[in-house]
């Protein structure tokens, strides 16, 4: 399905809103996910595993919203995680699938340990998802970079 296709259906399914988005909200996004990123890796380096993770994953969703509302809409569904990893892939484009298919991993994890903190978070697995945001941010960074050359872009 192409981007269209999918921004059209999920727009008539409620998922996605038309949206114009300023500038400073934008990079106010980018400023949490970087210290979200940040948090996630002092957090590791502190020992508190199941904080990092959520944090890092924290970064990775506002730089997907970043995204979506550069190019004009929102998320607007009881899924929005969901729904925002998978506009903000498709906008990325069919090579990063593999990628967007673990950062969707990694939202199911974050969503167990918030929901039913019964199964703990591995140092191993926080850095699998630093090590995926870090992947992630290079590639949104790039995109983001020639989609709007006024964004606060950082290094990560």
């Amino acid at each position: 399905m192409n981007l269209k296709t999918l921004l059209d259906n999920l727009e008539k399914e409620g998922k996605i809103k038309k949206q114009i988005t300023g500038k400073e909200f934008l990079n106010g996004l980018l400023y949490s996910a970087k210290a979200n990123f940040l948090a996630a890796e002092f957090n590791l380096e502190h020992g508190f595993p199941d904080t990092a993770f959520k944090s890092a994953y924290d970064g990775i969703l506002q730089v997907s919203r970043v995204i979506i509302f550069v190019n004009g809409y929102r998320p607007d569904d009881g899924e929005q995680h969901k729904t925002t990893l998978l506009v903000a892939g498709a906008y990325l484009g069919d090579g990063f699938n593999d990628l967007i298919g673990k950062l969707d991993r990694y939202r199911i994890k974050r969503n167990k340990a918030v929901y039913q903190p019964i199964d703990f978070i591995s140092k191993n697995e926080v850095i699998g998802i630093l090590e995926s945001a870090h992947e992630y941010w290079c590639i949104a960074k790039k995109y983001l970079k020639e989609k709007n050359g006024q964004l606060e872009l950082f290094d990560f």
